[in-house]
């Protein structure tokens, strides 16, 4: 656990937070529950992982979870996300959920009760919910997609975003490794 996180607790001991020690959470972040935070995770400013329902939530390694993102769920359910992953600042991931490796999820973006493929990207201020996406899927910015038929009917990744989320990722996981450092040095 992040020792200067002092909301990263929770009462029950089988519900502790597990977090890698190479994993940067931010001390104006809330962690609570049975969260799993893998290994140079960075974790913002503001960001909320609440376990407290939807439990286990699992954020696998070299992945980030930007300013003001909120992580919640259904009772009974869990959130998993695999590695590399990116969620943008202000978004919204409600499980149940299960997000395979290098996907980007937009700002302000809300994916819910979905399963989404590797490598998908939901662009800024979009919607899905109550769906599967396909590896490669690419949700266009704004778009709502809230049935099958909508999901199925998506496009691959353009090629101009292609390796977007390698960039976001390598800057983030400098981030925890800079700020790691940082904390130890004061």
């Amino acid at each position: 656990m992040n020792k200067a996180n002092p909301r990263c607790s929770w009462n029950d001991a089988e519900s502790t937070p597990t977090i890698a020690t190479t994993a940067y959470v931010d001390g104006a972040a809330t962690v609570i529950g049975d969260v799993r935070i893998g290994e140079r995770v960075y974790v913002g400013p503001g960001a909320s992982i609440r376990a407290d329902e939807a439990t286990p939530i699992i954020i696998g390694d070299d992945s980030n979870v930007q300013d003001g993102a909120v992580f919640h769920g259904l009772e009974g359910t869990s959130i998993k996300l695999g590695r590399r992953v990116s969620i943008a600042h202000g978004a919204v991931v409600h499980g149940p959920l299960e997000m395979g490796d290098e996907c980007f999820v937009g700002f302000n973006a809300v994916v819910h009760a979905s399963n989404l493929g590797k490598k998908c990207f939901v662009g800024h201020l979009s919607l899905v919910v109550g769906v599967k996406l396909a590896d490669g899927s690419f949700v266009p910015p704004g778009t709502v997609i809230d049935s099958q038929e909508k999901a199925e009917k998506l496009g691959p990744v353009p090629d101009n975003l292609k390796g977007f989320n390698d960039g976001v990722v390598k800057v983030n996981t400098e981030f925890a490794k800079v700020y790691n450092l940082m904390e130890r040095s004061c």
